[in-house]
């Protein structure tokens, strides 16, 4: 339960341990109340019936004239207290049965002074009134009274609704100021979280944390800035590092590609030029990787059939066995230079791995544009598909080839330019064998073809305004 407690947000945990006490302090008290001593509301009834008496006799005695008493008498009547005025005669003792204690007249009876003189009666000498408690207020007069029954007891008494009201009062404020005090440390948090997970280690904001606020959370705000400042040094340094030995392995390796041209053995030399080509290939992916030159391209409205008829026809050249299925013309706002280097390198890797292969332009129910890259190779192993994606990793353990290698950024600089154009990449295999390289990019990208070539022209036209 308490590691529940733990786990769960921490505007939750303030309100409940703020909330909390008072709930339950006020919850014990209304649950106990019953066996509190209390006075029942009968006895405070009666008590108020006694103090109306007493000050009823006291009028009557102050009252000059019989008019007056009468008045006093038709307004303490409509108060619900019936009174008669008797002779002193009723206040003698007669046989009658005992009055019960929890009669009202018994606890009224109670609550006068016991300088009253009090008598109980089943009738006035009038017959008016039946049941009557005659007090005394002189020598020879009484007044006969006839109190009113308590009222019923309710569910919940005025002593438990003052204390409802005064824990409302208590609670409101502790919950309106618990969930200012979670919002002043939760909302920091929130920011942290947020900028966290825009994060890139080689671009966007030197400080992306914001050090305002409480003095706890501006100490965090600077650690977490420090922190991502010395992460960006260390991977400019590494950048930096990588760019330039890439750079300076370019000129050993022309020298050795002009060298082996001169080479009088057929054989040695295609074997050494083979190997040169791989090693410049490798160069150039740990450059294109470490450039990030589609983060700087600009997006522009092509015509994708057009784009991945290109690459396909440049394999094709090569004599591989590759072909186009798609629609002939479809415009779509992209940074062309790197979704058809994307392209490339997933036909490219197609290209070790299988004899045949397809590029599908299609567009989906839900309006994303799909392209997808199916080959007759091997295929991938589950634990794989995503793992290949990562810089660095080769999963030649499935897909194994003979005459080339590389440092594993291929299919990463795919992974790249897709997520730069909002887009996700998935590998799937075929049966009964293949792999599918499906990407996937949004559809908010799209526009009529007719749409583009209008713009284009209108592009030309104010080109040759301007010459």
């Amino acid at each position: 339960m308490f590691e529940k407690f733990k786990a769960r947000s921490i505007r939750w945990q303030i309100v409940v341990s703020a909330i909390g006490p008072v709930l339950l302090v006020a919850f014990l008290t209304i649950i106990t109340q019953p066996f509190t001593l209390y006075a029942p509301e009968s006895l405070s009834y009666a008590r108020n019936t006694a103090l109306k008496i007493e000050m009823v006799a006291q009028q009557i005695r102050a009252a000059s004239t019989p008019e007056q008493e009468a008045a006093i008498l038709d307004v303490v009547s409509k108060t619900g207290l019936q009174v008669e005025e008797v002779s002193i005669a009723e206040l003698a003792p007669v046989a009658s049965p005992p009055v019960p204690r929890q009669d009202v007249r018994q606890i009224v009876r109670d609550n006068l002074p016991d300088t009253v003189i009090t008598n109980f009666r089943s009738d006035t000498s009038s017959g008016r009134l039946h049941n009557v408690l005659v007090v005394g207020i002189g020598e020879d007069r009484a007044l006969a009274f006839l109190p009113s029954p308590p009222p019923p007891a309710s569910w919940i008494t005025d002593k438990q609704i003052n204390l409802i009201l005064k824990v409302i009062v208590v609670l409101l404020p502790v919950l309106l100021l618990s969930l200012c005090a979670a919002s002043m440390i939760t909302a920091p948090l929130l920011r942290f979280a947020d900028a966290a997970e825009k994060l890139r280690p080689d671009d966007g904001p030197d400080r992306p944390f914001e050090e305002e606020g409480a003095a706890e959370i501006r100490t965090l705000a600077k650690s977490l800035n420090d922190m991502r400042s010395r992460v960006r040094s260390m991977v400019h340094d590494r950048t930096q590092m990588l760019r330039a030995i890439s750079h300076d392995l370019r000129t050993p390796l022309t020298r050795l590609r002009l060298r082996a041209e001169r080479s009088t053995q057929p054989e040695l030399r295609a074997a050494i030029l083979t190997d040169i080509a791989v090693l410049s290939d490798m160069i150039e992916d740990t450059l294109t990787y470490l450039n990030k030159g589609m983060v700087t391209e600009k997006l522009l409205n092509v015509d994708l059939p057009s784009l991945l008829g290109t690459v396909c026809s440049d394999f094709s050249d090569m004599s591989h066995n590759l072909k186009y299925a798609g629609p002939e013309r479809f415009a779509y706002r992209c940074k062309p230079r790197s979704l058809a280097r994307a392209v490339t390198n997933l036909v490219e890797n197609s290209t070790k791995f299988a004899k045949r292969i397809s590029v599908t332009l299609s567009v989906i129910e839900s309006g994303t544009v799909r392209i997808s890259v199916v080959d007759d190779g091997p295929g991938l192993p589950a634990n794989l598909r995503t793992r290949v994606l990562e810089p660095f990793f080769k999963g030649d353990i499935a897909r194994t080839s003979a005459d080339r290698s590389g440092f594993g950024l291929g299919l990463s600089i795919v992974d790249d330019i897709v997520r730069a154009h909002g887009g996700k990449i998935e590998l799937l295999n075929v049966k009964p064998h293949g792999l599918n390289a499906q990407i996937d990019l949004p559809a908010q990208n799209t526009m009529p073809a007719g749409q583009m070539r209008t713009k284009f022209l209108d592009h030309v036209q104010q080109h040759n305004q301007r010459v």
